[in-house]
Parts: C-alpha cells; sequence; structure tokens
C-alpha cells in the first residue's frame, strides 16, 4: 500500500528522528530541547507548529472537515542507560519505554501525510506530548486546548511492545488500568527510641496506613473488577534511636473498572486519615495523577483493525492480545473523544535477550520502526475518507 512503501522509503530519516531524540532524552514536563527539535522538524515539512502546555507541541494539517488526533508522548525515563547503542543517552536518562521511536513515527506519519494534504478528506491534528511517565503530560495539553480549535473528533496513538516478534497487536475494549498516583504525609510526634510513649510514632502509623490499603481493596472491591494499590516507597527517620516526626509514603492506585476507581478515590483518603486519628497522629493524601481507564472504541477498533491488516497484507501479523495493568494517560484524551490505541511490537533480534520496557538495556528492532508511521497514516486516511 501506499502509505507503507513511502514510510520505508523515507525509513532513515525516521530513525534520524529517534536517534536524535534518544540521545538528548529529557525526562518529565520540560522538555525544551525535545520539543524544540519536533517543532523545528515540522515546520521543515511546510507545517505551522505551536508549543502547546508546558512541552507539548502540536500542528494541523487540512483546512475543513472533521479532525483526528494523532498522538505521541516524548519523554524518557531517569535511569541509566545500560543498552550498548552507539546513540545511546550519556545522562542519567533512558529511553526504555520507547517515546523516543514514538516521536520519530508521529514526525514520519506527518511528511507522509502532508504529501497527501490535497487528497485528504478533512484535518489531521499532530499532539506531542511531555510527562507521561508521569501521568500528567496529556491531561496538561487538554486543559492547554490541543482537542479544540480545531474540535477533535477521534484520536490514535500507539506504543511499543516487547515481544518475540514484531508485529501490531491491539485490544478490544479496556486496553489499560487507570492510575492515580498519590503520595501520603504521616505526622506524629518525635520521640527517643526507647521512649516512644513520649511522642507519637509515625512509622507504627504509616505501617498499619500501608496494611489498611490492603484489606481495603480485598474485602471492599469486587473482585471481577480488580484493582491494585501499591506502596512503592516508605521514607522516615534517619538514626537508630529517634522515632521520626514525619513519614511520608508513595504509591500507585490501579483498576480496569472505573467505578472501582471512583470508590478508591473517595475511600483511600478517608482510610488513610482515620488510621492515623486512631493512634492519636494525622495524614493526608495527595494526589499526583488521575488517569481513568483506558478504552478502546468499539467502532474504532473494527475499523482499524480492518485497515492494518490489510496494510500489513501478510508481511507480519496483527493480532488481538490481553488488557495490560500498565497505564497510559493517552486515557485522558479517550475519555473525551472516541479513541483507539494499538502497539508496535519491535524485538531486537540481534539480541540474546529480549529484555523489557523500562529495563535500561532494552534495545529495540529500528528497521521495522517505519510500520509504525505508516499505521497512524493509513488510520487517518482510512477514517477521514469514511467520515468525510
Amino acid at each position: 500500500m501506499k502509505n507503507y512503501d513511502r514510510a520505508f522509503e523515507i525509513k532513515d530519516e525516521i530513525i534520524r528522528h529517534r536517534r536524535h531524540i534518544h540521545s538528548n532524552a529529557e525526562v518529565g514536563m520540560e522538555l525544551p530541547k525535545t520539543a524544540a527539535y519536533v517543532k523545528d522538524e515540522l515546520e521543515k515539512l511546510g507545517y505551522e507548529a505551536c508549543f502547546v502546555g508546558q512541552s507539548g507541541v502540536s500542528a494541523c494539517l487540512g483546512e475543513s472537515g472533521k479532525t483526528i488526533l494523532l498522538r505521541a508522548d516524548m519523554d524518557a525515563l531517569p535511569m541509566k542507560e545500560e543498552s550498548g547503542l552507539p546513540f545511546a543517552c550519556t545522562k542519567d536518562i533512558c529511553h526504555a519505554c520507547g517515546h523516543d521511536i514514538h516521536a520519530a513515527i508521529l514526525l514520519g506519519a506527518a511528511k507522509i501525510l502532508k504529501e497527501q494534504e490535497k487528497e485528504l478528506k478533512g484535518r489531521v491534528k499532530f499532539m506531542f506530548q511531555p510527562g507521561e511517565e508521569l501521568m500528567q503530560g496529556a491531561a496538561d495539553m487538554v486543559e492547554a486546548g490541543i482537542l479544540e480549535n480545531p474540535k477533535v473528533d477521534c484520536a490514535v496513538a500507539l506504543h511499543t511492545k516487547s515481544t518475540k516478534e514484531k508485529g501490531i497487536a491491539y485490544t478490544p475494549g479496556v486496553r489499560y488500568a487507570s492510575c492515580n498516583n498519590f503520595s501520603i504525609k504521616v505526622k506524629g510526634v518525635a520521640a527517643h527510641g526507647a521512649m516512644p510513649y513520649n511522642g507519637v510514632d509515625s512509622i507504627m502509623i504509616a505501617s498499619h496506613i500501608v496494611l489498611a490499603i490492603q484489606e481495603l481493596v480485598s474485602r471492599e472491591i469486587p473482585f471481577n473488577e480488580g484493582a491494585v494499590v501499591t506502596i512503592c516507597q516508605f521514607q522516615g527517620g534517619n538514626t537508630y534511636n529517634a522515632v521520626p516526626g514525619t513519614v511520608e509514603l508513595k504509591g500507585t492506585m490501579r483498576s480496569f473498572s472505573n467505578k472501582s476507581r471512583e470508590f478508591l478515590k473517595l475511600r483511600l483518603p478517608e482510610l488513610v486519615s482515620h488510621t492515623a486519628g486512631a493512634y492519636r497522629g494525622t495524614a493526608e493524601l495527595e494526589w499526583a495523577c488521575d488517569v481513568p481507564v483506558l478504552v478502546n472504541d468499539q467502532i474504532l477498533t473494527e475499523l482499524f483493525v480492518e485497515t492494518l491488516e490489510k496494510m500489513a497484507d501478510g508481511r507480519f501479523p496483527v493480532y488481538e492480545m490481553p488488557a495490560s495493568t500498565g497505564s497510559e494517560d493517552f486515557a485522558v484524551i479517550a475519555d473525551k473523544v472516541p479513541a483507539f490505541m494499538f502497539n508496535l511490537a519491535l524485538p531486537d533480534e540481534k539480541s540474546e535477550r529480549q529484555y523489557n520496557l523500562h529495563n535500561p538495556k532494552i534495545r529495540f528492532d529500528e528497521e521495522f520502526i517505519p510500520a509504525g508511521a505508516a499505521a497512524l497514516a493509513e488510520c487517518a486516511v482510512k477514517w477521514l475518507s469514511e467520515n468525510a
């Protein structure tokens, strides 16, 4: 197909984008170099690109009609890269989740679609976002107006996948779990370790909170809905014989049910506060992000799976996969407009071992990356042709 062939004709350009973003990895909500690079490359293609929110970048193709949004994230992870690649990032930052590839793919799709601008029967909006690993970037760009002017009618995104075989994978319905990261500050009264009765033991209170949270899930959430609340940090005290006055907990809450998620958002702060009060202390919970369950729209899923299968034409598999307990803040977009997210499997067949996402040693097959650009372009063209 035209888009597939064109994507592989510009393979070297897409890989150049990927390697530049990879070598200059940035984390979080502030991505000055990455955002500037993406904006500059879009302008070289003839787009009027602009910054949206803290470090987001957007551009639009077409002048009238319905609008499909294509999204990519750009942020990396705060870990030292161990891939051994010649273009590895030399800072303690690493693109171990493939967001460099996502951004390069979307730049490739932008080029392919720009070449077809006069033939398109609507508009395409491109969304390059920061802060996906923080689960904050999509919400920041939505607040800044990414879904307006022109109004977005549907959205598509992809994510790299670590498997033994290259291809495209999808999940009908629920694709990713919700995500609500949080911190809990427990306050007691400092005391000598030999005389804890002279104070209020914040470590003991925090320990009860950790245990109570597990009982909350096991006794108040229906087992067919599923949820997990995990404490991942427990920080307090700095010596052998002094009870600290404060302890901080950090964790994450996930669910495949928005109903359970909303229940836990109300119940968890209540449990934290009451547990601390029972032991004469106080505790406050603060949410760090609020991302719903990511649900693939049924109509879009049927349309795009058929589209991707035709594009693959037997060259690689397009297959169904189970929902993931991981999370994706593309869900913020999918909660507002019909959306579809699929996975591009890019195993590095040259490596003896295939590492998982977020492993600093992970390597991806660059030769198959153009298939992602072709897939996004093909989905955009197909949807616009059927919704003119």
